[in-house]
């Protein structure tokens, strides 16, 4: 049981990361309705492996929580602003990408459009960490004033403070957070039934249908701070997110996903270098090719970097999080990934 629930976390990360990438395309409608949830499934799953911090160690703990993050932020952020700067010798330029690598959030644009999300997931686990000292009844409240606070910021002016580092947006990522940490034993459970799938996918169709149709209005994008129904930005994204996990679980049962597995473990390297990656070919050609050769390049090519990169303890240090330089056979399970709980 174990082994296969590990496996489908790993794949349905592979999922995950593969949905990021169709989203940033420039397909408005994979955009808008893969914005549902795949934030918040990364998010989900990160906590369903989270393991609670002892409060005597948890700046110990927070500290390594935040060079294992920060290190690849940096790493990759100072590899694009050097490539472009090669091609551009704007020093100008390199010195405003520095600066906006520095402060995060909003000002994150362009090839660095994703890495908000490696700064927001740091703040969230920092956050839960240190709820998770309290009693549950004070971690469910504070969880809930989280919440609330994070629905008040984007109905009101609030919303277009660029905090540094999104780290507002922490305040709604901690739930999902929450939810995948609550559900450690629930989650599992469930989707273990083929009967869930039964159920949930038929009402993710329906959603779907709703939306489609006119007769609810929905959307959610965490970067800009778009979520504006206290109802809807929970049951939707837990929705599309267990019919996800519960699918993948059923799916590991009847065909290998090992493969998969080895992408959601391998998620670092797709997320920071899939948007440079294809900018930097759609400018060479002078033209955009579509959804899928852009998800197949942003999806491969990091997946073989990131295989390369693990090999080299340096590049594996800085561009993995890891030590690296073990042999691929003797590291099944162990590659980096953006919602590990390390």
């Amino acid at each position: 049981m174990e082994k296969r629930r590990e496996l489908w976390i790993d794949a349905a990360k592979g999922f995950s990361i593969i949905f990021v990438v169709m989203g940033h395309s420039g397909d408005a409608a994979a955009n808008h309705y893969l914005s549902w949830f795949r934030m918040p499934l990364f998010f989900q799953l990160s906590g369903l492996v989270f393991k609670p911090v002892d409060p005597g160690r948890y700046l110990g703990w927070a500290a390594r929580r935040t060079k294992g993050l920060m290190t690849p932020y940096f790493a990759y952020g100072l590899l694009i602003a050097v490539v472009l700067l090669l091609f551009s010798f704007n020093i100008r330029g390199f010195a405003e990408n520095m600066a906006r690598l520095l402060y995060g959030g909003l000002s994150l644009t362009g090839p660095y459009g994703v890495f908000w999300f490696i700064t927001c997931l740091l703040f969230t686990q920092l956050l839960f960490g240190y709820i998770v000292r309290y009693s549950r009844r004070i971690q469910l409240l504070l969880l809930t004033s989280a919440y609330l606070v994070s629905h008040l910021i984007s109905l009101t002016a609030l919303k277009n403070f660029n905090l540094p580092w999104n780290i507002d947006v922490a305040l709604l990522a901690v739930t999902y957070y929450a939810i995948g940490f609550y559900g450690k034993q629930a989650i599992p459970a469930l989707i273990s039934r083929y009967s869930a799938l039964l159920v949930l996918l038929p009402l993710s169709a329906l959603v779907l249908l709703l939306e489609r149709t006119g007769i609810i209005h929905y959307s959610l994008n965490m970067k800009y701070k778009e979520y504006e129904s206290l109802l809807l930005d929970l049951a939707v994204p837990l929705l599309i997110s267990l019919t996800i996990c519960a699918a993948v679980y059923q799916l590991a049962r009847l065909i290998p996903l090992g493969w998969m597995g080895s992408l959601g473990r391998n998620t670092i390297t797709i997320m920071y270098l899939h948007l440079p990656l294809n900018y930097s070919l759609k400018y060479l050609l002078g033209a955009d090719y579509g959804l899928v050769p852009f998800t197949l390049i942003g999806v491969i090519v990091p997946l073989l970097a990131a295989k390369w990169a693990v090999r080299y303890p340096v590049l594996s240090r800085f561009y993995l999080g890891k030590a690296g330089g073990v042999p691929p056979a003797k590291r099944t399970g162990k590659a980096a990934s953006v919602s590990s709980n390390g």
